[in-house]
């Protein structure tokens, strides 16, 4: 019998489209190609032994920030190592196709359904990927990775069984070297100015939060924002300390919504209070997806305190910003929000990151393993995520690269992360873990920071058991019910204190009715199948 696996982690490290539609378009191609995939078939073998010269598409997020003066981001640096060092020895032109980061499932779902989906795409929603698997729209990758992925093998050892869907290799997903997810950081010059101590507890924060917005350390002129940041995901720690983990089992924790767990109604409510208080940004619910409010009011000295991406705010650079704008700021890692008992739960990553498929109706899988095999070479790895040496980074003595603080350096490193897709993190060895996290503490400024970040990030942090069994309403109804999630939120916290108890059920019945009940009994009947119990 499995065993699930929820074991907390102290290792330092989410469809409009009707789902017809997307079964269409990922299940036919130009190729023939069904729901087994091709393995080594599904590459144009005759293109590659007459040594014609190949066109490999690939999947490339636009984040829409490239620095002004700088080369569009398929032509950039990055984009010009990899034509030069992989595409041009092995007689391949690489050509990213842009799609829009934060419309990334929705773009993805377009371009599978209609059959014209790069060579590689990736996603980091799960739904997406088991609907593609359902739907007979990947390429089974196991032969070839055997075949020609030594380095994928070796430095993706510990994700890619996450990949394994249906006893077929249909995924390769990245390795996610961070495990946290999201960390808490406060103003400690803030604190050092009202002579208050580092919150430890729930309690404690929200009545720092209170100081904050009454004392106004700042000296924002009342526009001062204590808590930053608010939606869905980030959120999660703040709730979680609510919740009655006594009461919740493994297989609640994996199926029940996070609206339904015991004492998740208690954690909203705190929220509401909060809002109602004037302690949280009164304006969150405007904010669309990777907004960028939250980093102008920490930049301007308006936010006091936030839970964003562990270290987020070093590498989005707007620590480095604030430092700038007022050198005396200090940011400071903290991890107050606890349980009764004690504790500090909150999710945390699996070790795996993006998903990276090959759709069965490519005819260069084998170019696409071979490109991604290449990327897993330790001597690419470095370019990739850390460019020229002497021009944005600096080898230290114990071999770890060290970016430089220079507008140059940063002009070439904005968004590198998105052409070593096999890794979520910075990566430095596959035998000393320790290193990869000092690696990640890449900015010498905010070493500290960093480190005590990832600390905080993964303390008492817990995992979804797995289950590798798709649930038909998930695919149907995920992105639907993300998306009603944040509308939930916005009424949920902003609602009158008389009014939260009736707006908070009558939101949570909608959701079930919109399709959380179907995927809370599907999530249900797959765990029993999948534990065997």
């Amino acid at each position: 019998m499995r065993k699930p696996n929820r074991s907390p982690l102290f290792a330092l490290l989410a469809l409009f489209m009707s789902v017809t539609l997307v079964l269409a378009g990922c299940g036919s191609g130009g190729n023939g190609s069904s729901k087994e995939g091709n393995g080594g078939s599904a590459a144009d073998p005759s293109k590659e032994a007459k040594g014609e010269r190949i066109k490999l598409t690939v999947e490339l997020f636009d984040r829409n920030n490239t620095p002004a003066g700088e080369p569009p981001i398929t032509k950039n640096f990055m984009a010009q190592y990899i034509q030069k060092n992989f595409g041009d020895p092995n007689n391949i032109d690489v050509e990213f196709v842009t799609v829009p980061r934060a419309e990334e499932v929705d773009k993805l779902n377009v371009l599978m359904a209609s059959g014209s989906a790069p060579d590689i795409v990736f996603t980091y929603n799960k739904p997406t990927v088991q609907n593609y698997v359902k739907s007979g729209g990947l390429t089974d990758l196991g032969p070839l990775i055997d075949e020609h992925g030594p380095n994928l093998k070796k430095v993706l050892g510990p994700s890619l069984p996450y990949g394994v869907f249906e006893g077929k290799q249909y995924v390769i997903p990245a390795l996610r070297v961070i495990q946290a997810q999201t960390t808490t950081f406060i103003r400690k010059d803030w604190l050092d100015q009202l002579n208050l101590p580092i919150p430890q507890t729930t309690e404690e924060f929200v009545n720092t939060m209170r100081a904050f917005k009454e004392k106004d350390p700042g000296n924002t002129g009342g526009k001062v924002i204590p808590y930053g940041y608010i939606d869905v995901f980030h959120m999660m720690p703040l709730v979680n300390s609510f919740w009655k983990w006594d009461e919740i089992t493994d297989k609640d924790l994996y199926a029940v919504p996070r609206w339904l767990q015991p004492g998740s109604k208690e954690g909203y409510q705190l929220l509401n209070q909060m809002y109602n208080e004037g302690l949280i940004d009164p304006d969150f619910a405007l904010s669309d997806d990777f907004s960028q409010a939250f980093a102008q009011q920490v930049v301007n000295s308006i936010a006091g305190a936030g839970t964003p991406n562990t270290n987020e705010p070093v590498y989005n650079g707007y620590y480095a910003n604030l430092k700038a704008n007022n050198p005396d700021a200090v940011l400071e890692a903290i991890d107050p929000f606890s349980t009764p008992d004690g504790k500090h739960p909150k999710p945390v990553y699996e070790p795996n990151g993006a998903y990276i498929m090959v759709p069965a109706t490519s005819k260069n899988a084998v170019a696409a393993i071979k490109y991604l095999n290449w990327m897993a070479d330790p001597e690419n790895i470095l370019v990739l995520q850390n460019g020229e040496e002497g021009k944005s980074y600096e080898m230290t003595a114990d071999g770890l690269p060290v970016l430089l603080d220079t507008p140059e350096a940063q002009n070439l490193l904005y968004n590198y992360y998105d052409y070593c897709i096999i890794l979520n993190g910075k990566y430095i060895s596959t035998e000393d873990p320790n290193k990869n996290i000092e690696a990640n503490a890449f900015d010498a400024n905010f070493k500290d920071f960093t480190v005590n970040s990832i600390q905080a990030g993964n303390n008492d942090g817990y995992t979804l058991p797995r289950v590798d069994i798709p649930v038909d309403a998930e695919i149907k109804y995920a992105k639907i019910l993300e998306d009603f999630e944040k509308e939930m939120l916005a009424k949920i916290v902003t609602a009158k204190p008389d009014q939260f108890d009736k707006v908070y059920e009558q939101k949570v019945g909608e959701y079930m009715a919109m399709g959380g009940t179907a995927v809370m009994e599907g999530k249900m009947a797959a765990y029993d199948e999948f534990y065997k119990q």
